[in-house]
């Protein structure tokens, strides 16, 4: 059982950051203007990063910094030189997707700790011990995962921190495998730019586009696991992870509220705590509440097909458009600053948002109004009457002069810190201090390295800030605690006199230098991988397998190589933990959709991990195929033909054979056991690029069909 779990929340953007820090999150996680999945939030400057960071770690809090998209090979320069600025601002993690990114991290800037991002998909424990392995500390799961698969896992695979989701919006597609936005138009969700199709309304074929009211096939409620929070302390989970990077700090101060509430409550007030934290809840806009893929009832009834999504909570009626706006009778307070949605009907389509700028009540210009009050909210749309008015946000604290007054960071210290009862040396930007002592023996309570450690991360310099710390105490001393403090103040002054504060700074740019001399293109192309032949000849593993069928996979995979099959193609990480050393010295292994390889540090990745071989991304545009090629360790392969899935989800849908968006874009849907995956009507079909292999899938496409697509191939990945 998990004696602390960590309260993590959004930070879409510095108020939202600090919100969540007043709120009591123990932890932010936030992203810089590129590279991670939030790319439509504001997002933080460097500058406004590293004063957050210096703030958070000043008040006992933590940072993560989501570097959590896939990269393009011509993007891996620019990535290095973030990660760089990352190095030197120390978060307390950064939370990646690609695997090229995570190698980049681990081999160059190893000062920054490494999360696997839930958009890598880890769902059992091979997956965990993949990760592990590779030198990921947490594994933030892959959110269509069981509560019961996630006691499984986490007993056999013990030596891994894990994160969850527990509130917000769900995705309805398996982490880092959705397509569909890239498919409609090359928004990659993969890249941060996702467009959502999957809250559109579809139509079944053959409707009247006119005349047909479509459906939300592929739009799940929302997510509140507030009820399994003891679940998830007994399973050991470390960190309970709220969604909202698009979110304003109002959503996220009360969400952060009510988990706290909960998770602070003594076991004998649990009840109360839960009832209080789910009034919190009822303020914020959201969309109907589930326990998302927790438990296998929720994930049967996790979509519906009509709701257009949230409405937040009902506070007034409109009575009568008027120019400049309309007048209302309030339900509730409103507020200059609050942010309200207005609609006749749940699934109106002349319902807007808007944020309320002005008020009058009796002609008369004011900040707010009550229960019971009328009013005029000034507004360019002209609502029907009896439309309801739903406040979807409030107005919140003003969190501009705070954020101006963060203070700068310093230049950060990593100290060896080892001290016996004749010496303490200190170690740090390569010099060593030294301080004679004579120590007593302890009687009781003798000094411990980790009280020598925390009283040295707290510097009281102006030049340094305490950065990673390791302290050893040889033998039991008796040291007052005043004679300790006294050590670290001397410490101190002796660094800001010499020590080179610059240090930290010229060893990341060292390591920046050392990518970039050792990133050049391959001496010698590698021989192409044999093209696709005989169906039987290699053997494709299913990219998802819940804890439950893990084992047996292992020995399908044993009976397979009993019977001759010697090229397996993986389609997932975990996938490479399946196969140990002795095994892997019998089999071939490649990579293959949907295991996403898009840039040449990726295929460094896989090469590393076992594979022989790699195919690339069915995302990636033809310059960009051609850009790994020129960068790779291994022969490479091209998806030339098929029909890849574009869309995977454990929740249960409705069944509908083909149908179209409003746009009438057609697509197919077939039940694969427990998945329901979408395809797209068109097969894809590309001319391979010299220097590839061609790769035919017939799987889920006839040989020569009519009507194809080029997918991404022909424009800039986005």
């Amino acid at each position: 059982m998990a004696d602390f779990m960590e309260l993590l929340a959004p930070g879409g953007n510095p108020s939202a950051a600090m919100a969540a820090l007043d709120a009591g999150a123990d932890a932010v996680y936030c992203g810089l203007q590129k590279f991670n999945a939030r790319e439509r939030s504001e997002n933080f400057t460097a500058g406004e990063l590293s004063r957050f960071i210096t703030y958070a770690h000043k008040n006992g809090r933590k940072v993560y910094v989501t570097f959590n998209t896939l990269l393009k090979e011509s993007e891996l320069k620019e990535a290095s030189s973030e990660m760089a600025r990352l190095a030197l601002m120390r978060p307390d993690a950064v939370i990646v997707q690609d695997p090229g990114a995570a190698l980049m991290i681990r081999d160059y800037f190893p000062e920054l700790t490494l999360h696997a991002s839930t958009q890598m998909g880890f769902h059992n424990s091979a997956g965990l011990a993949f990760a592990r392995d590779f030198g990921f500390k947490r594994v933030i799961l892959e959110r269509q995962v069981t509560l019961e698969e996630i006691r499984a896992m986490r007993r056999k695979v013990p030596d891994v921190e894990l994160e969850l989701f527990v509130h917000g919006a769900l995705c309805c597609c398996l982490s880092g495998s959705c397509l569909f936005s890239s498919y409609l138009g090359g928004w990659s969700g993969n890249r941060g730019k996702c467009k959502q199709p999957c809250r559109r309304q579809y139509f079944r074929d053959g409707a009247d586009f006119e005349h047909a009211r479509g459906e939300f096939i592929f739009s799940p409620d929302d997510l509140c696991a507030l009820e399994l929070i003891r679940d998830f302390r007994q399973t050991g989970v470390c960190s309970l992870k709220i969604e909202g990077r698009l979110r304003r700090a109002d959503y996220v101060g009360k969400v952060v509220r009510a988990y706290r509430t909960v998770l602070d409550a003594p076991e004998s007030d649990y009840k109360e705590a839960l009832k209080e934290a789910q009034e919190i809840l009822r303020s914020v806009n959201t969309r109907k509440y589930s326990l998302g893929f927790y438990t296998e009832s929720s994930m049967k009834k996790l979509v519906r097909l009509d709701p257009v999504g949230g409405s937040g909570k009902p506070c007034g009626e409109v009575e009568r458009s008027v120019p400049g706006g309309f007048e209302a009778l309030m339900y509730g307070r409103l507020h200059v600053g609050d942010t309200i949605r207005v609609q006749k009907e749940a699934d109106s389509s002349d319902s807007f948002n808007a944020t309320v700028l002005y008020l009058e009540k009796d002609r008369k210009k004011v900040m707010k109004v009550l229960a019971g009050e009328r009013c005029f909210i000034r507004s360019d749309k002209k609502p029907l009457r009896g439309s309801l008015i739903y406040r979807t946000g409030e107005s919140s604290m003003d969190y501009t002069s705070r954020l101006e007054k963060l203070p700068q960071m310093k230049h950060l210290l990593d100290l060896k810190i080892f001290l016996n009862g004749t010496v303490l040396k200190v170690e740090a930007a390569s010099q060593v201090y030294t301080k004679p002592l004579s120590l007593q023996s302890a009687q009781k309570r003798p000094l411990d390295a980790e009280t020598v450690r925390k009283e040295f991360s707290s510097s009281a310099s102006e030049i340094y800030d305490a950065g990673l710390i390791h302290a050893e105490v040889e033998g039991e001393w008796f040291m007052p605690s005043s004679v300790l403090k006294e050590l670290r103040r001397e410490f101190y002054a002796w660094a800001e006199t010499h020590l080179d504060k610059e240090y930290r700074k010229g060893q990341i740019l060292a390591a920046l230098r050392k990518f970039r001399d050792e990133y050049t293109p391959s001496v010698k192309i590698p021989a192409v991988m044999a093209d696709y032949t005989a169906p039987g000849s290699e053997y494709i593993l299913e990219p998802f397998v819940p804890e439950g069928k893990l084992d047996s996979l292992r020995e399908k995979i044993n009976v397979l190589i009993r019977q001759g099959v010697r090229v397996f193609r993986l389609t997932h990480l975990f996938q490479f933990a399946l196969f140990p050393e002795e095994v892997r010295k019998q089999v071939l292994l490649k990579t293959q959709n949907p295991l996403p390889v898009c840039n040449s540090r990726s295929v460094l990745a896989c090469m590393q991990a076992g594979a022989s071989g790699c195919q690339l991304s069915v995302e990636l545009g033809e310059n960009d195929c051609e850009n790994v090629l020129e960068y790779a360790s291994l022969p490479l392969e091209y998806y030339a033909y098929g029909r890849p899935g574009i869309f995977t989800t454990r929740a249960q849908l409705p069944y509908w054979k083909r149908f179209s968006d409003i746009k009438e874009n057609y697509f197919r849907m077939e039940r694969e056991g427990e998945l329901t995956v979408l395809y797209p009507d068109e097969v894809l079909q590309r001319e391979t690029p010299q220097g590839f292999s061609s790769f035919t899938d017939l799987r889920h496409a006839g040989e020569q069909e009519e009507k194809s697509t080029v997918f991404n191939a022909d424009r800039e990945w986005a």
